[in-house]
């Protein structure tokens, strides 16, 4: 997910860190459902919490839950008020089962397994980009109100936003019946929603389907929009672009990172330069087929409970560090 950062912070990778520092991600507790925080990104114990490789900004968040499962939770709240029926000669009121309920949680909670995730942060200190490896747009929140908690005066953040909308450029390019309607860092590919306007709108799918055809066109022009469409980039990169300028499916040709044998240390090195290094061209290339950033539209200091919709990324390399 892509967003805009202002000028005020941070000024370097190590002002970074240390307001990641506050935040550091710690296990949950025996009766915690949830903990976020920072780790190092290259997975090593006390290690910096922001590395800057190649001009790039690399940083982690880490999230791990822990879930009771629902029958367990009905069970053992039953079998409680079953108890106080029995003993009391009365069933439990609202207020009372809320009550067990709250109990069961933090009775059950100890021996729940924990589940982990990390969301690569990536921040291009010359464009001011931050990107996020988010799967959904309430984990990209987490990442961004922790940000404006640590960062302190001067954060600023907003959704990239450009001349003309993602969804407006898809058409264009689905409409294109010649290759030069069509910039020559991109190419169509063969995945394609359509989706038409009103209350209960017709949805169309093309799933390894030629996009370049009457047919497609025809769905087009009776009303139906891109809501997402395949795209590859220098023949390089492969990703979906969404109508909300999601960046989605990322995916690295195999030459790219090439087959140079280095240490595991050197490898996030040369994956973290890599990868950055050619996102970087994407993102500027697809700004400018949008008509570059729209004027006036200066970031926002964000809040922790207000938070714009975004665009997200994965990538391609084994255990890449971003």
């Amino acid at each position: 997910m892509l967003y805009r950062l202002g000028q005020g912070w941070p000024k370097s990778a190590a002002q970074w860190g240390e307001a990641l520092g506050h935040e550091p991600f710690a296990e949950c507790g025996a009766t915690q459902p949830k903990s976020g925080g920072w780790i190092a990104p290259r997975g090593q114990a006390h290690g910096a919490l922001v590395e800057a490789i190649n001009g790039q900004w690399i940083a982690r968040y880490a999230v791990e839950t822990k879930a009771v499962p629902a029958q367990a939770l009905r069970r053992w709240v039953d079998e409680k008020a079953q108890h106080i029926e029995r003993t009391r000669g009365r069933k439990p009121g609202k207020k009372e089962l809320r009550d067990l309920r709250e109990d069961a949680l933090l009775a059950l909670l100890p021996q729940a397994f924990a589940r982990r995730s990390e969301m690569a942060v990536w921040l291009a200190p010359k464009h001011r980009w931050l990107a996020l490896d988010a799967g959904s747009q309430a984990k990209a929140d987490e990442v961004i109100a922790s940000l404006s908690r640590v960062a302190g005066p001067g954060f600023a953040v907003s959704l990239l936003q450009t001349q003309q909308t993602p969804q407006a450029l898809m058409t264009a390019w689905l409409l294109a019946e010649k290759a030069g309607d069509v910039p020559e860092a991109f190419h169509v590919e063969r995945d394609c929603e359509l989706k038409a306007s009103g209350e209960e709108p017709a949805i169309v799918r093309f799933t390894r389907h030629e996009l370049t055809t009457p047919e497609v066109r025809r769905h087009v022009r009776e009303g139906k929009r891109p809501v997402r469409l395949a795209l590859s980039w220098q023949g390089r990169i492969g990703f979906t672009l969404t109508e909300a300028l999601q960046i989605k499916k990322i995916r690295f040709d195999e030459g790219v990172f090439g087959e140079a044998q280095t240490s595991e240390e050197d490898r996030f090195d040369t994956d973290a330069a890599i990868s950055t290094g050619e996102l970087a061209g994407l993102i500027a290339d697809l700004v400018e087929a949008l008509g570059g950033e729209a004027a006036g539209k200066a970031p926002n200091a964000a809040p922790a409970a207000a938070v714009p919709k975004t665009a997200s990324s994965k990538s391609a390399p084994d255990n890449p560090p971003f």
